[in-house]
């Protein structure tokens, strides 16, 4: 976000590094100083402790992923840019994967964040919706009654809790391995109603490939 002094800007990025790589809970006001080299008086003149940190860094996160997610309600995208738009969705969602992996302890410390997160799940679903609607007008996949909203809550809720999920099914992993199987668990999710199997088939195939 534009405005903010430079010593603000290097708190906000270095308060990000550490939430992101150390876990948030684990790192205090205190640590984010110590890591800049500066006092924690002085950090405290820009942000009054860790909370008003965190609310700062989710309007830019919000900010950000409303960009990516609005991009497919604005124009279909073509079949193939669908596993590409997908690894941008979750290369977003890691950026700022300190908010997935600790979501209700940071809503709970800062209530104000509750409706705002509830509205980036509703802007995940609207997405979701898109791209299913687009494949669906061109002929790619069909729904039953209420199948395509149902799919849409579902691949909402999987980028949503996909980070939690995996860290507590398999533990640590690099990154690019980690969202090449969060993508290929979306697109996976689309297989039963693909009206052209082998089609889809090389969708998967290219996707793999470019791994």
């Amino acid at each position: 976000m534009t405005g903010r002094s430079k010593t603000k800007e290097k708190i906000l990025r270095t308060a990000l590094g550490l939430f992101n790589n150390e876990g948030e809970s684990q790192v205090s006001s205190v640590d984010i100083a110590a890591v800049m080299g500066i006092s924690p008086g002085n950090l405290y003149y820009h942000y009054k402790g860790k909370d008003e940190i965190i609310v700062e860094l989710f309007a830019d996160f919000e900010e950000e992923i409303r960009q990516v997610l609005g991009s497919p309600i604005q124009k279909p995208l073509a079949v193939e840019d669908n596993w590409v738009y997908l690894y941008i969705i979750f290369e977003e969602i890691f950026d700022f994967r300190f908010f997935y992996k600790n979501q209700s302890d940071i809503i709970d410390r800062n209530p104000v964040l509750r409706n705002k997160f509830s509205r980036i799940l509703a802007l995940k679903e609207e997405t979701a919706l898109s791209l299913l609607s687009a494949l669906e007008e061109g002929g790619h996949i069909q729904f039953g009654e209420g199948e395509k909203a149902a799919l849409s809550t579902r691949i909402a809720q999987h980028f949503t809790f996909w980070l939690q999920y995996h860290d507590l099914r398999f533990g640590e992993a690099a990154p690019k391995s980690l969202i090449d199987a969060g993508v290929f668990a979306t697109l996976v999710q689309i297989t039963p109603y693909w009206t052209h199997g082998e089609g889809y088939s090389e969708l998967l195939k290219e996707f793999v490939s470019g791994r």
